[in-house]
């Protein structure tokens, strides 16, 4: 849920609201967002929802794209200043529109530079713990229900059987901490597979 609302922000931030107060105030928000432990960020969260409707993976996910957005809406907020501004003229000067602008020309030049940032919050997003104790407890089963009951992660078995003095708990949290380190190195390959092919047809 992080990752379209930010870079539908970080467009706001860039294509529409340069000249508006609110614009501001929303980039100083995300700046120190950027900067928030993330046990603070699974606090908020604790005190928002979880005291209102229980613990639940919903809970988690909302805490982590809190951590997300701030990434993701900074780093497309600066790609899209990146791009030439003789790029927007030009699409104007054959008669496109703003909003087909953006989203014909100015995002596809800037794909691969929004796609390191949304990398780059997947990966600080992925290794948190902090927040997800406060979330989804610490249980061994999965739950499928999202939205009720307490449930678990790959970092919060790590977490916890990273504690156990027996080998067998020691050699889970190793492989789950294996685990999530070729899970995030598929991301990345992903991320710059995708980030040549808009590169590619966009230079075509």
């Amino acid at each position: 849920m992080a990752v379209p609302l930010g870079i539908l922000g970080g467009i706001y931030l860039n294509e529409y609201g340069a000249k508006r107060r609110i614009t501001k105030a929303i980039r100083f928000l995300a700046e120190v967002m950027t900067g928030v432990p993330s046990i603070v960020m699974g606090l908020f969260i604790y005190t928002t929802w979880v005291l209102a409707f229980g613990v639940s993976g919903f809970a988690g996910a909302l805490a982590l794209a809190c951590l997300m957005l701030p990434v993701i809406i900074r780093s497309t907020e600066e790609m899209l200043r990146l791009v030439p501004i003789d790029q927007r003229q030009s699409a104007y000067a054959l008669g496109g529109r703003r909003a087909g602008t953006i989203f014909r020309v100015v995002l596809p030049a800037a794909a691969p530079g929004i796609v390191s940032g949304v990398l780059l919050a997947v990966a600080r997003a992925a290794g948190e713990t902090a927040p997800l104790l406060f979330t989804i407890l610490t249980v061994n089963a999965v739950n499928t229900d999202i939205f009720h009951g307490a449930n678990t992660a790959l970092s919060v078995q790590i977490f916890r059987n990273a504690q156990q003095v027996f080998p067998g708990p020691q050699e889970r949290a190793w492989g789950a901490a294996l685990t999530l380190l070729s899970i995030v190195f598929v991301f990345t390959l992903i991320a710059r597979a995708v980030s040549a092919i808009f590169a590619r047809k966009h230079q075509v």
